[in-house]
């Protein structure tokens, strides 16, 4: 723990929102893709298969937190957001206050790729 009260802030992560178009054929507006809103320095933690039995997870999938300085750009990120960390998008799945607006923990999972 740093001395401010928050774990070490030595990687980065981007959040993205999805990005909306027409659908060309339909007109309708659809999901086209996910663009960067935000972008911060974090803590990574894997989630433990301790962590994981007693939650009762079953799936086979990469869980981690993240925590960052609170802001009030990145209090507004939420479950429809996702991140970005070390080349791997990860869906956001919670977020909590850390103190009194000292930091932002961000659970995910990491998002296969297609056909993987």
């Amino acid at each position: 723990m740093t001395r401010q009260g928050l774990p070490a802030l030595d990687r980065k992560i981007t959040f993205l929102a999805a990005t909306e178009g027409k659908d060309p054929d339909s007109g309708e507006v659809v999901a086209t893709g996910w663009g960067e809103v935000a972008s911060a320095r974090a803590s990574f933690t894997p989630v433990s298969d301790g962590e994981r039995l007693r939650a009762a997870a079953v799936e086979q999938r990469a869980e981690a937190r993240f925590v960052t300085r609170w802001t009030r750009a990145l209090a507004e990120i939420d479950g429809q957001n996702r991140l970005r960390f070390d080349g791997a998008d990860w869906q956001i799945t919670g977020v909590k206050e850390v103190g009194r607006h000292l930091g932002l923990e961000f659970s995910a999972w990491k998002i296969r790729e297609a056909g993987g």
